[in-house]
């Protein structure tokens, strides 16, 4: 669910997207940023904080849902291609107008009970019922 996988914060999407994510925005994530990793000599490429740059071989099947109009949209859509790369079994849903923590909208709005049917679905197949 709406993935942060680049510590940088160099995805385009987090400034495309910030009058439409009501929940973040390049300010939020950098605050919660320097409460993570508060070593100033932190290297935010490194692998081990950074998932996108890691080496994927060996995850396991991979669901990713996040929101079109939130500040990670680009992790999302980033990392769905990495573990494509990787060949890992993954399915991508972005969420049409989706916010950040568009779950927060279960039994309330339709989309977001759709998204949480395709979640259990997924669960189901890979995990088995």
């Amino acid at each position: 669910m709406s993935p942060w996988t680049d510590l940088t914060i160099s995805n385009p999407k987090v400034d495309e997207n910030e009058e439409l994510d009501k929940m973040l925005s390049r300010n939020i994530l950098e605050q919660f940023r320097a409460a993570w990793l508060q070593d100033p000599g932190v290297d935010f490429t490194d692998p081990n904080i950074s998932i996108v740059n890691a080496d994927l071989t060996g995850l396991p099947p991979t669901a990713l849902h996040y929101g079109e109009y939130e500040a990670l949209a680009g992790e999302g859509a980033g990392f769905g291609r990495r573990l494509a790369d990787f060949k890992i079994l993954s399915e991508v849903r972005p969420l049409p107008e989706g916010q950040h923590s568009f779950i927060l909208g279960a039994g309330r709005v339709p989309e977001v009970d759709r998204a949480i049917e395709q979640m259990g679905q997924w669960l189901r197949r890979h995990l088995g019922s």
